[in-house]
C-alpha cells in the first residue's frame, strides 16, 4: 500500500513539474532563452498602481516588447528577487524597466515607464529616473485593449534612441569576416544595431592579420569603423619561431660536426697505436652531428613553408 501511495506521490510531481513550463508559456510573459552574451533588460512584472489597470495588461504588455527589444540587442526578463538584487546579475550596464499607472481624472489613466542602467538603480537613482520617464501615455479604459502594441512601439522607439548603437564596419579589403563577443557575426561591410557599452571584435581575412578591436559605443547613433587590414607576412607566422629554432639547432648541428670530423682526420699513427677508439668514437660522434643537421635543416624548410602558408 505504502509503494502505490509513493508511487501516486512520485506521478504527481512528475505531471507538476512538467506543467511548469506550460503554464508560463500559456501566461504570455517572456521566455528566458536568450543567448548568454546577449544584454539583458529586467523589468518588474506588475506595475505599479496595478488595480487601475485592465486585468493582464502588464503580462500582455511586456509579452508584446519582447519581440522589438531582442531586435535591439536586449533579452527581457523579469528582475529576479525584485529591486533589491538589482546587481545580482552582475552587469551594471544591463537596463531595467519599471511602470506604473496613475489616475489622470476625468476616466483617463497613464501609464509610465522608466528606464535606467542597474547600478543606477542599486545606487538608489529610480526616482530620477522615473521623473523623466522613457514613456510616458495617456488613455482610457475603453482603449486600453489597443495600448499594448502602441506602447510597446513607443518604448522600443525610445529604447533606440537612447540606449541603442547603430554599428557599421567597413575593412579594407572588404568581405573579411566579423567576429563580436555578444555572438554577432557577419561579413565586411557589417551594420549592426547593438545595445550600448564596450563590444570586443575580431576581424579575419585569408592571407591577412587578424584585427582585434574594443570598440566603445558609449553614446546613441551611428558609429563607423573601417580597418585597415595588414597583409600577413611570413615573418607573422605563428610557426615562424620553431623554424628560427630549427634553423638554429642545424646550424649548430653542422660545426659540431665539422669538428668531430676534422680531429677524427687529425688523428695519425701515434693515436692508432695510444687510442685505437678514438677513430671510431670521433668518427660516430660527427655522423651523428650530421643526421642532426639534416634532420633539422628538413624541418626549417618546413617551417619556412608553413610560415608562407599561415
Amino acid at each position: 500500500m505504502d509503494s502505490r501511495r509513493g508511487r501516486i506521490i512520485l506521478a504527481a510531481l512528475g505531471l507538476a513539474c512538467a506543467a511548469i513550463p506550460w503554464a508560463q508559456q500559456a501566461s504570455g510573459l517572456p521566455q528566458s532563452t536568450c543567448a548568454s552574451p546577449t544584454k539583458t533588460l529586467f523589468y518588474t512584472p506588475r506595475a505599479r498602481s496595478e488595480s487601475l489597470l485592465p486585468p493582464g495588461f502588464s503580462d500582455s504588455l511586456w509579452a508584446q516588447l519582447d519581440g522589438p527589444v531582442r531586435e535591439l540587442g536586449y533579452c527581457l526578463k523579469a528582475l529576479p528577487g525584485g529591486k533589491t538584487a538589482a546587481d545580482t546579475a552582475g552587469n551594471g550596464d544591463n537596463l531595467f524597466l519599471e511602470a506604473w499607472a496613475r489616475d489622470e481624472g476625468g476616466g483617463t489613466i497613464s501609464v509610465s515607464i522608466a528606464a535606467l542602467r542597474l547600478r543606477e538603480l542599486a545606487a538608489g537613482k529610480l526616482p530620477e529616473a522615473e521623473a523623466r520617464p522613457l514613456v510616458y501615455f495617456r488613455f482610457s479604459p475603453f482603449e486600453a485593449a489597443g495600448m499594448y502594441s502602441v506602447l510597446a512601439k513607443k518604448v522600443a522607439e525610445n529604447l533606440r534612441s537612447q540606449y541603442v548603437a547603430v554599428l557599421l564596419i567597413r575593412s579594407h579589403p572588404a568581405g573579411a569576416v566579423v567576429h563580436a563577443a555578444s555572438g554577432l557575426e557577419g561579413s565586411t561591410p557589417v551594420e549592426w544595431v547593438v545595445p550600448l557599452g564596450d563590444l570586443p571584435i575580431s576581424v579575419s581575412l585569408p592571407g591577412y592579420l587578424e584585427a582585434r578591436r574594443n570598440l566603445d559605443l558609449g553614446v546613441p547613433g551611428q558609429h563607423t569603423y573601417d580597418l585597415q587590414l595588414a597583409k600577413r607576412r611570413f615573418y607573422n607566422s605563428k610557426f615562424i619561431y620553431p623554424t628560427l629554432a630549427a634553423g638554429a639547432v642545424s646550424a649548430a648541428a653542422f660545426v659540431l660536426e665539422n669538428h668531430y670530423y676534422g680531429v677524427y682526420q687529425a688523428l695519425g699513427p701515434a693515436d692508432s697505436r695510444d687510442r685505437p677508439d678514438a677513430f671510431g668514437q670521433n668518427f660516430r660522434t660527427a655522423k651523428n652531428y650530421e643526421r642532426i643537421g639534416y634532420t633539422s635543416l628538413a624541418l626549417t624548410w618546413l617551417g619556412l613553408t608553413l610560415c608562407f602558408t599561415f
